[in-house]
């Protein structure tokens, strides 16, 4: 019984949190956590694999011939390509471009990842 107060409080302070796009900068620093610790357990790094991984999912799922939604894929990595090379094609990319990151994140990870991985 005592932990449904936390949850309770939990969910009102997501509720009235405000919404936000994550910019370039915001994404460089959680990529910047991520080369130094190349690991989950820190929050920004954490963050930015996931917000990379996330894009590459949603990408997936819409460049899916049976969803069609994007006609044609933005990047084309070969099929034995790890996580962790698309990971630092981004990083690579934000260290490389410093005037873009005023950019929203999700438009930067598909340069970044159309760069490093262009389709034929």
């Amino acid at each position: 019984m005592k932990f449904l107060p936390v949850v309770f409080l939990f969910w009102i302070f997501m509720l009235t949190s405000p919404a936000y796009a994550v910019d370039g900068h915001e994404l460089h620093k959680w990529s910047q956590a991520w080369k130094e610790n190349n690991t989950p357990e820190s929050r920004d790094a954490g963050s930015f694999a996931g917000y990379v991984l996330g894009f590459i999912d949603l990408h997936t799922d819409l460049s899916d011939s049976e969803i069609g939604i994007i006609k044609a894929p933005f990047f084309c990595p070969p099929r034995n390509t790890q996580t962790g090379q698309l990971l630092n094609a981004v990083a690579v990319y934000l260290d490389a471009n410093p005037e873009k990151r005023r950019f929203t994140g999700s438009s930067l990870v598909a340069s970044a990842l159309w760069e490093a991985f262009p389709c034929d």
